[in-house]
């Protein structure tokens, strides 16, 4: 049964209304930005510790921001019409640019720390009913509007003459295995580097889980880092290059199914070329004011390519395949969608 689709001479003004209702977090930010402001003085500190949860809160929110600072919706919006223009992937290009408003108006509620009333500066325990409900209440005309563009993206990116074939990819499996990954290190972070290195310097207090892991390269930029958070860092970037260079896929992408190849054999990167790819994402977000930045642009640029690859990953001749490839274009070449 064919699935229902906009006529052909929609598919533009949709696109265009999409990357307006996109825009609009953007605009609001601006006017909170650019409005009054009351500061009050408050003597306390947030509530309980409640890692990972609050570490990952914190990346998000930061992620978030720059996001909509950015208008990074309403450019992946435009990159999408730009697809469609050039008859370039238009179907799959859809699917990606709806699924990011969807991800960034479903995230945004999540990430602001949500401040009792009755206590100064004492937060709401994360998913506690108080939470919930205050996430509930939150969503307001920035997730409608991105919500109906993501409607609009995707019924926009289905009024091609023909039909793309669906095929299973990596492109919303590789961020799962990241989000893996991540908890997987925040959690051995905690529960083994702490306390070892607490035994070598009981005077050490970690405040790296109420931060998250953009807060240590920023202060790492800043020259403010301490060793052991330094430390942390390292371990992090160990536990990506060795499961890569050995096994070609990390302990998130095991469990997705997903793994790093090298395009022209199939095999391994090597330790080198490992070692330059899992180097990647530092390198890009330690450029002073504007690192996240680089790291979404690469991010949105991706959605153009038909592969999904990051400049990266070419630069280095590698892809993200599944695990095993099930592609008829060869056993090694890459699964995206």
């Amino acid at each position: 049964m064919r699935r229902p689709r906009l006529p052909a001479w929609l598919a533009v003004p949709a696109w265009l209304a999409a990357v307006a209702l996109a825009a609009v977090p953007t605009w609001e930010l601006r006017r909170v930005e650019n409005g009054p402001f009351v500061i009050q003085g408050c003597v306390g500190r947030p509530g309980g510790d409640e890692w990972p949860l609050s570490t990952l809160r914190d990346d998000l929110s930061r992620v978030v921001e720059t996001a909509e600072s950015w208008a990074v919706p309403a450019l992946a919006v435009l990159l999408g019409l730009l697809a469609y223009v050039r008859d370039t992937d238009r179907a799959i290009v859809g699917r990606r640019v709806a699924g990011l408003l969807v991800v960034i108006a479903v995230v945004e509620p999540l990430t602001p720390m949500y401040v009792e009333p009755e206590g100064c500066l004492q937060t709401v325990p994360i998913l506690s009913a108080e939470w919930f409900r205050r996430v509930l209440d939150s969503w307001g005309p920035n997730q409608r509007c991105l919500l109906l563009a993501a409607a609009l993206v995707f019924a926009a990116s289905r009024t091609a003459a023909r039909e793309e074939p669906a095929v299973g990819g990596t492109a919303w499996r590789r961020p799962v295995a990241a989000l893996i990954d991540y908890l997987v290190v925040v959690a051995a972070l905690r529960l083994v580097v702490e306390p070892a290195w607490s035994l070598v310097d009981p005077s050490v207090w970690f405040t790296w889980f109420d931060q998250g892991l953009l807060g240590r390269l920023g202060d790492v930029l800043e020259g403010s880092v301490r060793p052991e958070e330094l430390l942390d860092l390292l371990i992090l970037l160990l536990y990506v290059w060795v499961q890569h260079a050995v096994w070609g896929r990390t302990l998130g992408k095991r469990l997705l199914r997903v793994r790093v190849v090298d395009v022209r054999t199939g095999g391994r990167l090597g330790a080198g070329r490992a070692a330059l790819r899992t180097l990647a994402f530092p390198f890009l977000a330690f450029v002073p004011d504007i690192g996240l930045v680089l790291l979404l642009a690469g991010g949105l640029a991706a959605f153009l390519d038909a592969d999904a690859r990051l400049l990266h990953d070419r630069l280095l001749r590698a892809a993200v395949v599944r695990h095993p490839s099930l592609t008829t274009g060869g056993p090694h070449a890459p699964d995206l969608a």
